[in-house]
């Protein structure tokens, strides 16, 4: 791709969010998903919903194919190491809202080309609901022969998503966030991410059969099928809503995680969240996901309350 082809304004969508999305968000937590269950009875979608919007977007972008003319395609071995999304403000089940975005930047290091996405979403009533930006991996398998390389938007000047405080006054859980006091750690239960609830997180989507089909997997190089990345999210998030309460995250809440290993089907995680700061502004947590051998991700959340 050559330089001057980015930033690339993607074409943006609108409308309300496939059901799917909804019924993954649940179904794939398994014992865990009591919070977003919550959420899903009272018709609004919970945080982990938020962090996949980049993905959304991307998956439904027109794809032209040389034979068979234009068609929607797949982002098939591509996989998330980096989301920064901020929740500004609840998104309901059947709201129309408008995912609007751009490509970014692409670029090698140590033969992984990688690509950065900004997307936006707004509600029917143009207010922003989510901001991401987004850093995948284009194809899962190294490439020792490509050579570093930066094209598009400099890594200094990427627009950043970050908290935002002028919702926090709304949110129905502040009583309880704010007796949170520094040092607080929070320990998930260990959680066994088996190829059943990977499916059902997909919900009947292919977009990338790597989270879902073990012979497309093993294709590509990988031991198993891998959960997604907004999913492990999910789990963590979910504990914090367990905590704090089902809506805590859904005023404000900046996330900023990587995720530095892979999460196998049929193998254990615990969420870990350590509140590393808790002021009359906000809280500030140090989030990680281990597996049962190597850390999986980690990152921090920043949650307004002033």
């Amino acid at each position: 791709m050559e330089s001057s082809e980015l930033p690339r304004t993607l074409h943006p969508l609108t409308g309300p969010l496939p059901a799917s999305l909804a019924q993954g968000s649940v179904d794939g937590l398994g014992p865990a998903a009591a919070p977003a269950r919550a959420l899903i009875e009272r018709k609004v979608l919970p945080a982990d919903v938020f962090a996949g919007m980049t993905l959304y977007l991307l998956t439904q972008q027109p794809r032209r194919s040389a034979r068979d003319g234009p068609k929607r395609g797949a982002v098939e071995g591509g996989v998330w190491v980096r989301e920064q999304v901020s929740c500004h403000r609840p998104m309901r089940l059947d709201e129309v809202v408008t995912v609007s975005g751009e490509s970014l930047a692409r670029f090698t290091r140590r033969g992984r080309r990688y690509g950065v996405t900004r997307s936006e979403t707004r509600g029917t009533d143009g207010r922003r609901v989510a901001s991401n930006l987004t850093t995948g991996l284009l194809s899962y398998r190294k490439q020792p022969e490509l050579e570093d390389q930066h094209l598009g938007v400099p890594e200094g000047e990427l627009p950043l998503p970050k908290p935002d405080p002028e919702p926090a006054s709304e949110n129905p859980c502040l009583d309880r966030l704010r007796v949170v006091r520094s040092g607080e750690v929070l320990d998930g239960e260990s959680i066994l991410v088996t190829l059943e609830l990977m499916r059902l997180r997909d919900a009947g989507r292919d977009h990338n059969p790597i989270h879902t089909d073990p012979t497309i997997a093993a294709r590509e190089g990988l031991a198993a099928p891998i959960a997604g990345g907004s999913h492990v999210l999910a789990f963590l998030q979910a504990r914090l809503m367990a905590e704090w309460g089902p809506e805590c995250l859904l005023y404000g809440a900046h996330f900023d995680v990587r995720w530095v290993g892979q999460t196998y089907a049929e193998t254990r995680i615990r969420p870990r969240i350590t509140v590393v700061e808790a002021s009359r502004q906000e809280l500030r947590c140090q989030l990680e996901v281990v597996g049962e051998e190597r850390p999986l991700l980690h990152g921090e959340l920043r949650l307004p309350l002033a």
